[in-house]
């Protein structure tokens, strides 16, 4: 591991702190320089799952997310996890589902339109919310969207919910309603704008929108959706400013682990509530939800020994799109490129995901549930077998009741 520390410590200031804020966007520790003393970490992770109050009016509300299904997979049953899953979580008190909104990349390339396979969704359930997690509302019409949504609302009886995104590759633009390059830098801007026309149209107004020829059409669009106002949320890494925007439209906070851990998150949810009610929302039903990366098991071993390889697959992608910033010096080596990603995966294991027994995950609840957090999205396509991904619910619900109904008050 030396060399690998010696390239990071002959990093420049600046490419260390480029290094680090990309890595605390994904929630992960930039790769310490040998400072840490020996067991000084393992102490400090044991010490931030302490749960500093039990918060006993607030239940924690888990869904499941998918994310990271492989679209290049020529499998004709390629959607049978979805849907197995899906139908699970329905029978057993999940709050919701979500599905991602990912185009031209084999990873997560299953999930190019969150409103088809909600309505598919739709005809196998009865009870659990339907999520879109998320969609990136800058690449669509308003209308459209409205259409699109209010079909599945319809098809499930008023339990669609949608997260909205800004988008991040500027390829995804060739899918945008304008073909402007300032579009694209304009995106979140674009994207609380549509928000208001979302919300009118859903809510049955005539909104004005200009044809090709320059005329101006009031529409209302069709079907009506059966709820009369639509569940919104916004999709954060972490920017305080789109906890206060999100706030401002009162939406929820689909986000995760990021940045500096929980006493970032905690102050980012506190202001983020002191928000809501500066504009009229009731905090108690606006919800932060935080995305983790879930498989539970039995013995913390073997549930390592399934995730660590797909689990380390997923850094890669995230990695290798870095390695610009290490460039600079010489000799960087696969080992060295391998040692950065097993160093991740156990702070990542170890800290930021639903990874491991069910003891161990439900230190990292009553954490969540101290700072604030409403509900943990178990993000559970990421490669792990089938069987692996069906046992490791059956605990997961197990563990989701205990939170459900746990109201014990303790001093």
């Amino acid at each position: 591991m030396s060399g690998i520390h010696e390239r990071l410590a002959a990093l420049s200031p600046e490419q260390r702190a480029l290094l680090e804020r990309r890595l605390k966007r994904q929630g992960i520790a930039a790769p310490d320089t040998g400072s840490t003393k020996p067991g000084q970490g393992q102490a400090a992770v044991e010490a931030a799952f302490v749960p500093k109050r039990r918060r006993s009016e607030a239940a924690m509300d888990f869904s499941l997310f998918f994310f990271s299904g492989d679209g290049s997979t020529m499998d004709r049953h390629k959607y049978g996890l979805l849907m197995e899953c899906a139908a699970f979580a329905d029978r057993h008190g999940f709050k919701a589902v979500w599905t991602p909104e990912r185009h031209f990349e084999e990873f997560g390339g299953l999930y190019p339109n969150p409103s088809v396979l909600s309505a598919a969704l739709a005809a196998v359930t009865e009870r659990v919310e339907l999520r879109a997690g998320s969609v990136v509302l800058p690449l669509h019409h308003p209308v459209r969207f409205v259409e699109e949504w209010s079909v599945v609302d319809n098809l499930s009886d008023g339990r669609v919910s949608v997260a909205f995104a800004t988008g991040w590759h500027p390829a995804d633009f060739i899918l945008a309603p304008v073909q402007d390059p300032d579009y694209y830098v304009r995106r979140k801007e674009e994207l609380f704008k549509s928000v208001e026309q979302v919300r009118a149209l859903w809510s049955g107004e005539a909104v004005p929108f200009t044809d090709a020829s320059g005329a101006v059409h009031r529409i209302k669009t069709l079907p009506r959706p059966i709820q009369s106002e639509l569940n919104l949320w916004i999709a954060t890494n972490g920017n305080e400013e789109t906890y206060r925007q999100a706030a401002e439209i009162g939406a929820g906070i689909l986000t995760g682990i990021l940045g500096n851990g929980f006493t970032e998150l905690e102050g980012k949810i506190e202001r983020y509530r002191e928000a809501l009610l500066r504009h009229g929302y009731d905090p108690q039903t606006k919800k932060v939800a935080v995305m983790l990366h879930t498989c539970l098991g039995e013995n913390d071993e073997a549930v390592r020994a399934k995730v660590e390889r797909p689990l380390k697959e997923y850094l890669k992608i995230f990695l290798s799109q870095q390695r610009q910033i290490l460039a600079d010096y010489d000799g960087m080596t696969d080992a060295d490129f391998e040692a950065i990603v097993s160093r991740a995966f156990d702070k990542y294991y170890r800290e930021s995901s639903l990874l491991g027994t069910p003891d161990k995950c439900a230190k990292l609840v009553e954490t969540l549930r101290d700072i604030g957090v409403s509900e943990i999205a178990c993000l559970i396509d990421f490669g792990v077998d089938r069987e692996t991904v069906m046992e490791s619910l059956t605990l997961l619900s197990e563990l989701q009741r205990k939170f459900a109904f746990d109201k014990e008050l303790i001093p």
